[in-house]
């Protein structure tokens, strides 16, 4: 019998300004899901919102965000991957 384990092996903090399209879900979860999509990302929870942008088809959301990953990443290496996910337009990680 197999057995596997996935195991997260870290998590880190960031501050990210994400682009949400109009008429989807709602914007902390829209902005999880975006996230999530990273690669080396277990999962991402929304800490705290920093601000709003509304426009005509999508609303920048800052939001504080916890993620965990499946190892240690180096600050650059998570900025860099944080910065590849949809709708990404800024990144800082403390």
């Amino acid at each position: 019998m197999a057995i596997s384990h996935d195991r997260t092996e870290s998590t880190a903090t960031a501050i990210v300004s994400i682009r949400i399209p109009s008429g989807g879900d709602d914007l902390t979860t829209s902005a999880e899901h975006r996230l999530a999509r990273t690669d080396g990302v277990v999962s991402v929870v929304v800490d705290g919102l920093g601000g709003l942008e509304p426009g005509l088809s999508a609303t920048v959301v800052t939001v504080e965000v916890t993620i965990a990953l499946h190892t240690d990443v180096a600050t650059d290496e998570l900025r860099d991957r944080l910065t590849a996910a949809p709708g990404v337009e800024n990144v800082s990680v403390p």
